[in-house]
């Protein structure tokens, strides 16, 4: 019994400390599957106080996240953003926190051509333009 109990509260610790957040992803679904044309606003996903968003593309591995980000973060370890081309990773950040994030599947809106890959909360408005691979990008306005 007390192997069950320190089994579930090892697992409780480890989700608690990922900061995956599935739902995130779901709301940017929804802004995406609502219209067409409507720009999507990441202001309105994602913790109340974060003040930046970063998109990490496929394979992107440590060294290039940290690059993106501007400090070490174990993407490899928190996400299967390295081995998985269908998602691009959404970091919501505070200062040199991450918040929250997310994988979203690329087929619900790119984000491969968002330069830059970081945005201050008031410039995260994205408008959609297609790709040429096919799926909708989300780039800044």
């Amino acid at each position: 019994m007390k192997h069950r109990v320190f089994i579930f509260f090892a697992v409780l610790i480890l989700v608690a400390c990922s900061r995956m957040d599935r739902g995130i992803s779901a709301k940017i679904t929804e802004l995406f599957d609502a219209s067409n044309s409507a720009p999507i606003d990441l202001a309105q996903v994602g913790p109340p106080s974060w003040e930046r968003v970063c998109v990490l593309g496929p394979y992107v591995t440590n060294e290039a996240a940290e690059h993106i980000l501007g400090f070490k973060w174990d993407v490899q370890r928190q996400s299967s953003i390295v081995v998985d081309d269908r998602i691009n990773l959404v970091v919501f950040l505070k200062n040199e926190e991450v918040l929250a994030f997310t994988e979203h599947r690329r087929d619900k809106g790119d984000f491969l051509d968002l330069k830059p890959r970081c945005l201050a909360r008031t410039q995260a408005v994205l408008v959609r333009r297609a790709g040429a691979d096919g799926l909708v990008q989300l780039v800044s306005e």
